[in-house]
């Protein structure tokens, strides 16, 4: 039972998509045609991309790894992911882009869109930055840098672009510290180198003019120490400055993390720090002394001052690391390992520098000063031999370091790697041409499909035989739509002449009279025989056809039904008791008045008003003049006595009454008469009006027979009994044309495979 219910609710859905199919059809075309167009007109989207791996080369990450490696590495990898999509990485490759000799191929760089509007920089940042993914793969240390843009080309060289610039930026922060000492060491060689050249010239001039060519063994003894310390307190001043330079360096990577970092360390301090920072300058002094008073065993005495200022070096760095971790004012692993360990030692290595300096200029001083006591000419002379000294040390110092700074900065590594470049696309990845008219096809077609649905829920008209059963009303018939230009078309095929009577028949849609044997006519037979059958013990002799409202067709259809009654030899009275509107007057071509109105004021007797038809056994009464009060006449006792002596005289009485929920004189004639027939038209007679109608007619007191479902549409009935059952008739009533047809062709067809034959036989 179940089973049934699902296969005849799945039917109900196929008529209706059968019904709406050329709504589907419809919308499938115009979806599946706007997609293509707007596909076709989209501009294309390519992607390329490059890949960067990160490397682990740093000591400090390596350890900091080893000590937590996941988290580590999942946020190392996210800031460097922010970093590839960062508006600085952008700001850079545009820069570079400016100058490139593609610039004129690249949609980025154009100086206005498409609607006129001047591009500035920021919108070309904002572009890049929003065409641009990155992408960690899993489980790995690489990155995925992915760029879309209108050209396979424009996207493989962005995506390159941003991968070098990237490189670049990584490379000039691993070298940035180097950079600077190196940088400074360069300006300070062509100073010195100018310095060195200008000594030894003024030493030269003062001999040749002098006379002299060298000191005596006092002076130049002076003089080698006075050199000496000058050296020693240059090289701590060269290291000093360059220790700042790192330090100034170290603030403004820092300027973006905590920007009063160096400021907190520098002015952390505690007793213990003091007492530390006291002993490495008691100790650089001492050292300061020994350097310029060498003598036996004073090599093994600074090297041993020099590893205990190195071990106090360690204490002070070391406390200053407790501090600042007690009182919370710094995070070293919230900022950065590296630059915390690098700033501690910076500072520290200043001071003792600068400890150390000050002794050494305390110990030049002294020197100096017994180096002033020299006679004029000798001192002089002096002077000039120890600056020349003093440059030649001070310049091949720092020309060594400046080669050491060089290969350290070259040696420097980026800490990435770029691994694989990015090639342009073959195809791009929108429009999806194929997928878009996919779905565009899928699209189309639920739409149609939800369309129809929807117009099928929101209408409330009955349009099948079904809909009638689920109202527990009895279907006595289905008539289907009559189509004149159809009927034309086949009674011309069939090769009769059309008169102006039967066009006139045509048009008044009398099927049963002009064309007795088509399916129609049929349709109305059938109808008969139901009405017969529905209760043969107790016959109906006075049959009222009604509806629920205008243009249902029960005018049409009381008339044909009559007709098909007649045709079996049965008395029928045809009588039009719609005294407001009539019609059936137009059917037969006769003349309205004296008919059933003139019979109920009593003006005339039942025979004056009955009019013959040129159907045999079918007469015909019509409204007569139209009254002012149709429903007192309808009601009065004079109906009734008509009613009744029609009811003698004939065999079959049909009344065409006026529509029931427009007037009440139908549900008045429902009670004179032996049965009622609701008369509904397919498609166009709601629900609601239908229940109206049914409960205006209990409501006096009478029942519906039954139901005629007129108007069917066939083609929409597609798949249902009833479109097989009328699909039938209407092969069974146009077969023998087809046949004919069909036996020509096959005659044809024949014909021609004997003359073939023939043409083979001869051939042979």
């Amino acid at each position: 039972m179940e089973s049934r219910d699902n296969t005849s609710r799945f039917s109900e859905y196929f008529r209706i998509l059968f019904r709406g199919r050329w709504i589907i059809i419809g919308c499938f075309f115009a979806v599946v045609a706007a997609t293509t167009y707007l596909t076709y007109r989209m501009q294309p989207v390519y992607v390329a991309s490059s890949s960067v791996m990160i490397l682990d080369d740093d000591p400090v990450d390596v350890a900091i790894r080893n000590a937590n490696p996941a988290p580590f590495r999942k946020s190392r990898n996210l800031n460097e992911t922010e970093l590839l999509r960062s508006r600085r990485i952008a700001e850079d490759v545009l820069r570079s882009l400016a100058e490139s000799p593609y610039r004129s191929e690249l949609a980025i760089m154009r100086e206005t869109d498409v609607e006129g509007n001047t591009i500035t920089f920021d919108d070309r940042v904002g572009m890049l930055r929003e065409n641009t993914s990155v992408e960690n793969l899993k489980d790995t240390d690489v990155l995925k840098v992915s760029v879309k843009a209108p050209s396979a080309f424009e996207c493989a060289f962005l995506a390159n672009a941003i991968a070098e610039e990237y490189y670049r930026y990584k490379l000039r922060g691993a070298r940035g510290e180097i950079s600077e000492i190196r940088q400074f060491l360069e300006q300070q060689l062509e100073v010195v180198r100018d310095q060195l050249s200008q000594s030894e010239e003024l030493e030269r001039a003062y001999k040749e003019s002098r006379g002299v060519s060298s000191l005596d063994d006092e002076a130049r003894t002076m003089v080698e120490q006075s050199t000496n310390l000058h050296a020693l307190y240059n090289q701590t001043e060269s290291d000093l400055n360059a220790e700042l330079r790192r330090m100034d360096y170290l603030k403004r990577q820092l300027e973006d993390v905590r920007g009063s970092l160096v400021e907190d360390m520098s002015n952390i301090t505690s007793p213990i720090i003091e007492t530390l920072q006291r002993e490495i300058a008691d100790k650089q002094s001492r050292l300061a002394s020994l350097v310029s008073n060498p003598g036996p065993g004073t090599e093994v005495t600074i090297n041993a001052l020099e590893n205990e200022i190195e071990t106090i070096k360690g204490k002070l760095v070391e406390e200053v690391r407790k501090i600042a971790s007690g009182a919370g004012s710094l995070e070293p692993l919230k900022t950065s390992q590296e630059l915390f360990e690098s700033i501690l030692k910076s500072e520290v290595e200043i001071k003792a520098l600068t400890a150390r300096a000050e002794a050494l200029r305390e110990a030049i001083s002294n020197v100096d000063y017994d180096l002033e006591q020299l006679p004029e000419k000798t001192l002089v002379l002096a002077r000039l031999t120890r600056d020349r000294k003093l440059n030649e040390e001070l310049y091949l110092m720092l020309n060594e370091k400046y080669e050491e700074t060089r290969i350290s900065e070259a040696a420097k590594s980026a800490g990435v790697e770029i691994v694989d470049t990015a090639k342009p696309p073959e195809f791009p990845v929108k429009p999806r041409k194929k997928l878009n008219i996919l779905f565009g096809m899928l699209f189309g077609f639920a739409l149609g499909v939800g369309i129809t649905l929807l117009i099928d829920l929101l209408d409330d008209t009955i349009k099948t035989p079904e809909e009638l059963e689920r109202m527990s009303l009895t279907t006595l018939g289905t008539i289907p739509i009559v189509n004149i230009e159809d009927i034309r078309r086949r009674m011309k095929r069939q090769g009769k002449e059309l008169t102006s009577q039967d066009e006139a028949r045509i048009e008044s849609k009398m099927i049963t009279r002009f064309s007795p044997k088509s399916p129609i006519s049929e349709a109305y037979r059938s109808l008969r025989t139901n009405i017969q059958f529905s209760d043969i013990d107790n016959p109906k002799r006075v049959i009222l056809m009604t509806s629920s409202a205008t243009k249902d067709g029960k005018s049409t259809t009381c008339v044909n039904l009559a007709i098909t009654f007649a045709q079996t030899g049965s008395r029928v009275l045809l009588v039009d008791s719609d005294l407001r509107r009539p019609t059936l007057h137009n059917f037969f071509n006769v003349d309205k008045m004296y008919g059933l109105s003139n019979v109920l004021i009593g003006s005339l007797a039942f025979s004056d008003v009955i009019k013959r038809t040129e159907v045999e056994n079918l007469d015909l009464i019509t409204a007569g003049d139209i009254p002012p009060n149709p429903a007192e006449m309808v009601a009065s006792e004079r109906m009734r006595v008509f009613l009744e002596e029609a009811r003698s005289r004939y065999d079959v009485v049909l009344l065409d009454s006026p529509p029931v929920v427009a007037v009440t004189d139908a549900a008045i004639l429902t009670t004179r008469a032996d049965a009622t027939i609701m008369v509904v038209s397919s498609g166009m007679t709601g629900r609601a009006e239908l229940k109206r109608a049914l409960g205006l007619i209990q409501s006096v007191g009478s029942n519906v027979m039954g139901v005629i479902l007129n108007g069917l549409d066939i083609k929409k009935m597609y798949g249902s009994y009833y479109y097989y059952f009328h699909y039938y008739q209407y092969y069974y009533y146009y077969g023998s044309e087809s046949g004919e047809k069909k036996k020509k062709k096959s005659t044809v067809k024949h014909r021609r495979i004997q003359k073939t034959s023939s043409d083979v036989s001869d051939a042979t």
